[in-house]
């Protein structure tokens, strides 16, 4: 295996081979790093100044490894079908271990929901430094959002279609921070009625957001979701009234 590793602004970018656990285990070896996500067949991690000892390294990778199978078993035999014991041989661990990293099965699909949160922060960042408006900004984590589920169709569609993926924003996930934090400056840049909390405003897209990608996945993804996360998002810019 070989992996090659540049840098982009405050972000290292690393290529693996794909192998049987997925890409997380095609980095186990790269020091220093903790693999957050995979966009456009990269992995990307946040830069450390010094290294975690070697037992938080090793749990670290183990819990991506699990995250990895557990997912991967999900889109390819359902969400209902798999078991810790599936999840656990395909990741080459103990069960027991996997109950260690995740108490309940949906704990998956919550940390799942977060590795795309955590994409939208980073984004956020470039467009905080590139003086995007706060539509702008939003506009491309939708798009992003809409990208991750359209390549990951058959998990999305699957956790859809058996609730989970309802239950998870409805329990445990709370509208990105960089969501928030493109509201709240957009607010100090005058582009948000100062009547409106920037919170609320955040709250309010990403509502529309799950409420859209699930009737997008209970379609069977009959258009492109961007276009419709974007005609949504144009409607609360510009409000739906007529002027009277």
């Amino acid at each position: 295996m070989q992996v090659g590793v540049g840098v982009r602004g405050d972000l290292v970018q690393a290529e693996g081979v794909r192998d049987g656990h997925g890409w997380a285990s095609s980095l186990i070896g790269l020091e220093y790093q903790h693999v957050l996500q995979s966009i456009n067949g990269f992995k990307y991690a946040p830069l450390v100044t010094s290294p975690p000892n070697r037992h938080d390294q090793r749990r670290t990778a183990t819990r991506e490894r699990l995250l990895t199978a557990a997912l991967e078993l999900f889109a390819t035999q359902g969400y209902a079908a798999t078991t810790y014991d599936h999840i656990a041989e395909r990741a080459d661990v103990g069960r027991q271990t996997a109950f260690n990293h995740f108490r309940r099965k949906e704990d998956f699909v919550t940390a799942w929901v977060q590795q795309r949160h955590e994409v939208l922060d980073r984004q956020d960042e470039a467009s905080a430094s590139t003086g995007d408006s706060v539509i702008d900004a939003l506009a491309d984590a939708l798009r992003t959002l809409a990208e991750l589920n359209e390549r990951e169709y058959a998990l999305a569609k699957d956790l859809h279609d058996s609730g989970v993926l309802h239950a998870a924003f409805a329990l445990g996930a709370t509208t990105p921070q960089a969501f928030v934090t493109a509201t709240t400056r957009g607010a100090e840049q005058g582009e948000i009625r100062p009547d409106f909390d920037p919170a609320a405003v955040a709250d309010l897209v990403f509502d529309t957001y799950i409420t859209t990608l699930g009737r997008w996945l209970a379609a069977d993804a009959d258009r492109p979701l961007a276009d419709a996360l974007l005609a949504r998002l144009d409607i609360l810019a510009t409000g739906f009234t007529a002027g009277y």
